[in-house]
């Protein structure tokens, strides 16, 4: 395992610590819990607004990403992105740009194996001004083939530097799933070479339309606001009845079991969740992760960091555990976590652990209530993934349910079966 790998795994351990699964405070759960909409042009519209509020967001997902690269032509989802934040025929991507940074906003692309999503945030003072900028960009892009081989050279330069090795959840996402990795999201030197302006354009107007797309808003914004930019800013022509099939879940590829030698200890351990048990999901992971945190942290501190979510990946949700270490104490790791997991399935929750769950959880949710970054992220991360219905609000941010202290057993007995297993381990113990 090379240096630069563990430096993308403890990173993206660190960004994965900082995305909590919980939700809002149930004092304000009306005045935030989101709503989806279906607009006319066959788009959906996501909200989870607090107007007074002093920032908001904005994030544009299309749900393509570089899973439909064409063979050949990897990194083509990735260098659209790149390319549409030149600008549109009448707003100048410099000019964006630097209007963002005089406003004290901050603007983003990214592009996973699944979807691509544009982020904006900003005061809210200045903010409808310049998502009606950004909304015109990605909507009617100019898509100058005299910018592609600079940005061709950009990102070679974030493939040496940044992205040589998959991240750890690109690791594990990798494992998971047959098919296109999350390796071939940059493509290389050649795929990119041989990607024409004509190859964007068709990618573009294939993908980029209205059924495909999810806009999240949150924040300092109201609803007529948003319809109003709506209306005055997409570009896009309204799609058809049944224009764009959306991409089906595909399954995870179980049991994993991968060990890998390494400097120090890096693992995901965990269970594959059947579909209906996403909400008791959330509040098992609750209690796991004080669990552990109790054992491994204050009883035997052998994890540097440990995280416990209940994580969706290409539409499949997975409870893990997420553990680094760099003790040596850390090569009885695995075996600690199986036993935590098997545990959760014998012992039942104590009257005082769940008390002590409940003021966890409390503070959480206390935290949250003014996060409107938080919530525009983790509302795009939701939309963003495959999925076999149609979005229903409940589905988004949803609480920890309270669940019978025998119903926490019972999921654990349903879920935590050698089929469903997930690990890999990172390790000098390993191999």
């Amino acid at each position: 395992m090379s240096a630069l790998l563990l430096h993308s795994a403890r990173k993206a351990f660190l960004a994965l610590v900082l995305v909590s699964s919980v939700a809002l405070a149930e004092g304000a759960a009306e005045l935030l819990s989101p709503t989806v909409e279906g607009m006319l042009d066959g788009s959906e519209l996501v909200l989870a607004l607090r107007p007074g509020a002093p920032s908001a967001s904005l994030h544009y997902v299309v749900r393509t990403g570089a899973a439909k690269d064409p063979l050949g032509k990897e990194g083509m989802a990735h260098l659209l992105e790149h390319l549409i934040f030149s600008g549109s025929h009448d707003v100048r991507g410099a000019d964006f740009r630097r209007a963002v940074k005089a406003a004290g906003g901050d603007f983003n692309g990214f592009t996973t194996t699944q979807s691509t999503t544009y982020v904006l945030r900003a005061p809210s003072a200045a903010f409808l001004p310049l998502a009606e900028q950004l909304l015109r960009i990605v909507t009617s892009p100019t898509l100058d083939s005299r910018m592609m081989q600079r940005e061709v050279e950009i990102i070679r330069t974030e493939s040496t530097y940044f992205s040589k090795n998959p991240g750890f959840r690109e690791h594990l996402e990798d494992s998971l799933f047959d098919g296109p990795s999350t390796r071939s999201i940059l493509g290389n030197l050649k795929t990119l070479n041989s990607i024409s302006r004509k190859d964007v354009v068709s990618f573009y107007t294939q993908h980029y339309v209205p059924a495909n797309t999810s806009l999240v808003f949150t924040g300092g914004v109201g609803r007529e606001e948003v319809l109003g930019l709506l209306e005055r800013a997409v570009r896009l022509p309204p799609s058809l009845p049944g224009e764009y099939k959306p991409a089906e879940v595909v399954p995870p590829l179980l049991p994993i079991e991968q060990n890998t030698r390494a400097p120090m200890s890096l693992i995901a351990y965990g269970y594959a969740v059947d579909p209906k048990d996403r909400g008791p999901c959330l509040r098992v992971a609750a209690l796991l992760e004080m669990r552990l945190r109790r054992e491994l942290h204050v009883k035997e501190p052998i994890t540097t960091g440990l995280e416990v979510q209940c994580m969706s990946l290409r539409g499949n949700t997975f409870l893990m555990v997420l553990a680094f270490s760099a003790s040596l104490d850390a090569s009885n790791l695995p075996d600690l976590l199986q036993e935590s997991f098997e545990l959760l399935a014998r012992k039942p929750m104590t009257a005082a652990e769940e008390k002590l769950l409940e003021q966890h959880l409390q503070r959480l949710r206390q935290q949250q209530v003014d996060d409107d970054a938080w919530r525009g992220t983790e509302l795009a991360r939701q939309v963003a993934q495959p999925r076999s219905e149609a979005l229903t609000p409940v589905e988004l941010l949803a609480p920890p349910a309270p669940l019978p202290r025998k119903a926490v057993q019972d999921f654990a007995r349903r879920t935590f079966v050698p089929d469903r297993q997930v690990v890999v381990n990172f390790s000098p113990f390993a191999g």
